[in-house]
């Protein structure tokens, strides 16, 4: 689902704005070198990454990649469709649609061993729910173990990153709900679940 040669994507804008590597690392928080990595298409970022970056470059994210579009306010196991941003190793499954007033956002990601996220800050909050293997989060200074049925709420502001540590499953699974901005939007959901959507935002 994803747009190919997303770096080229990304620098393309960059000199677009007549901003310089070191501009968009300060704006984003992000290294220099893992931006300069990111552009030559050796690396990927997290979806969270690409937010921010997209955010310092004055695009939205669905300019850098396709997702998967999520209308109704249900999704159902073995019905969605997994990404992956710039063929990454982390695969993404969309929960949440967008809808006037809509606060959250939020996907279940499948990480393979061994994996381990940039360091990122962006506004907003963040909670994680595990479902299988073993999570290490770390959000500043601090550092946590996270297995099954563990959580972690903070404030996305703090410096954060996630990896995905040995387990005998070799994978981690995590759903991620936050309020920053993951899907553009609002999308007009169909008619025949108009109804379903209420004021505000509410997980039951």
């Amino acid at each position: 689902m994803e747009i190919p040669e997303l770096g080229i994507s990304i620098r393309t804008r960059r000199h677009a704005i007549n901003k310089t590597l070191v501009e968009l690392a300060t704006e984003t928080g992000l290294t220099a070198g893992f931006i300069s990595q990111l552009e030559r298409n050796l690396t990927s970022p997290s979806i969270t990454s690409l937010v921010v970056i997209a955010k310092a470059l004055g695009v939205s994210i669905g300019d850098l990649i396709q997702q998967p579009a999520q209308l109704q306010p249900d999704t159902y196991r073995g019905q969605r469709q997994p990404y992956s941003v710039a063929s990454g190793r982390v695969k993404y499954e969309r929960l949440s649609t967008v809808f006037p007033g809509s606060q959250v956002h939020s996907v279940k990601f499948t990480m393979p061993a061994g994996y381990k996220s940039e360091m990122v800050s962006h506004e907003g909050d963040e909670m994680i729910y595990v479902l299988s293997g073993r999570v290490g989060y770390t959000v500043g200074k601090d550092n946590y173990v996270l297995n099954v049925g563990d959580s972690l709420h903070f404030d996305a502001n703090i410096p954060h990153s996630i990896e995905s540590l040995p387990h005998e499953n070799q994978v981690a699974e995590v759903i991620w709900v936050g309020t920053v901005s993951l899907f553009d939007g609002p999308q007009q959901p169909e008619p025949a679940v108009q109804k379903h959507l209420l004021r505000g935002t509410e997980f039951f």
